[in-house]
């Protein structure tokens, strides 16, 4: 359910190039989000990237099958808040029936579902580096790209099973994490 969602954002970049050589790129941004409670509410996400444009260095300038050649390296972080409104505080529901405390009806209260509240959620939070090398040949006849990365995914917002003693039968949880790496390459003629 969406009811009562509210998301937030800030967010702050630059860039900075010095010489045509060397490029700088930085962001900060900071999410927040009423799915979680208000001591994890908020999340923050830097990212950076520094790029060398090594064919404009003297040692490369007079190569004459050379056209261009950078070399770039990135880190960045982003979050998720993918999971259903309010499962940080415990929700009821209305039950049928009723019961007497000194003669005096009280109305019954049950959880609203089977998931029992977790507090504690956080932002699911996805890493990304990476290393690249751009390159253009031969009068622009051939270019590509190499490429090396690895993301992580920390803080998984996955649901587990709980003990039936406690009455309920899941709750959601930051647990475990993922992660992928390879090698990408890229030509073009």
């Amino acid at each position: 359910s969406s009811r009562g969602f509210r998301r937030h954002q800030s967010f702050g970049r630059f860039n900075y190039s010095l010489y045509d050589k060397y490029l700088f790129t930085g962001t900060f941004r900071a999410d927040g989000s009423s799915r979680f409670a208000p001591s994890n509410r908020w999340g923050y996400f830097p990212a950076g990237a520094f790029a060398w444009r090594l064919s404009e260095e003297n040692f490369l300038k007079e190569t004459s099958w050379l056209d261009d050649l950078k070399l770039r390296l990135a880190y960045g972080a982003v979050g998720s808040d993918a999971i259903s409104s309010e499962l940080w505080k415990q929700s009821w529901a209305s039950a049928t029936g009723s019961y007497s405390i000194n003669e005096v009806i009280q109305p019954l209260y049950r959880p609203a579902s089977d998931l029992i509240a977790n507090p504690d959620l956080k932002w699911e939070t996805t890493i990304t580096r990476n290393v690249g090398l751009d390159f253009t040949l031969f009068d622009r006849k051939l270019s590509g790209t190499v490429e090396v990365y690895k993301n992580t995914v920390k803080d998984l917002l996955l649901v587990r099973d709980v003990s039936p003693l406690t009455g309920f039968s899941f709750t959601q949880e930051n647990i475990g994490s993922t992660s992928n790496k390879g090698i990408e390459i890229s030509l073009n003629g």
